[in-house]
């Protein structure tokens, strides 16, 4: 009996442990973001050629000197083709937002499928797409942390967005890590509505604790 209650409360403890959720914002289903936060992409005037920076539309690592360059507020942002670069522009706040946590910070993308779809195409990528993975989905999300302005591995951690409608209908997706992007990434289907209330979810790895 006590090695069964034992188990039970040592079950209870890291089913605790192995879940955070953490900071909230809001986001439009259509496109508009909210309440944006300081960047992490830019913070140098000049990157290097040889040095790699993200594209702040896509997440995706390339070399600087293979992208466009855009001055914002003080700070440079990189993108893989012009098109991006006028389109953020014209709308920053649309296709970035930054998620803070202590010491630990997420840069988040979020297309629509549809304009997912799209920027691949023109960058000659059309034919990544996994049609089966991404039927019925309405939205692309991209999340990467990042640290003292540089990047960090989140090793066995997990992450999944978790998007909630004001009539609190909610849907989850698990993000996959990709090798190329250098980004945790998926698509999710939101529920019905026009402003969102989005989590990122971080799942560490269980551990073994005896009470």
């Amino acid at each position: 009996m006590k090695t069964k209650l034992t188990r039970r409360i040592v079950a209870s403890f890291l089913a605790v442990l192995s879940v955070l959720l953490f900071s909230i914002f809001s986001i439009n289903a259509e496109d508009a973001h909210e309440h944006n936060k300081a960047h992490q992409h830019g913070d140098h005037s000049t990157a290097a050629d040889g040095e790699k920076v993200r594209c702040a539309m896509f997440g995706m690592v390339m070399k600087a000197s293979a992208m466009v360059k855009v001055e914002q507020n003080g700070k440079a942002y990189y993108f893989c083709n012009e098109m991006q670069a006028e389109m953020f522009k014209a709308n920053p706040d649309k296709y970035l937002q930054t998620i803070s946590v202590g010491n630990l910070t997420f840069d988040v993308n979020v297309l629509t499928t549809d304009f997912y779809k799209k920027m691949m195409s023109h960058m000659g990528m059309g034919g990544m797409i996994k049609t089966d993975e991404i039927k019925g989905k309405t939205h692309y999300f991209s999340i990467y942390p990042t640290h003292d302005h540089g990047e960090i591995a989140l090793g066995d951690v997990k992450l999944a967005v978790q998007v909630t409608n004001a009539e609190g209908e909610t849907k989850m997706a698990l993000l996959k890590y990709s090798k190329m992007m250098h980004t945790y990434e998926g698509f999710i289907t939101m529920p019905k509505g026009k402003e969102h209330d989005v989590r990122v979810r971080v799942t560490t790895a269980a551990v073994k604790i005896s009470l």
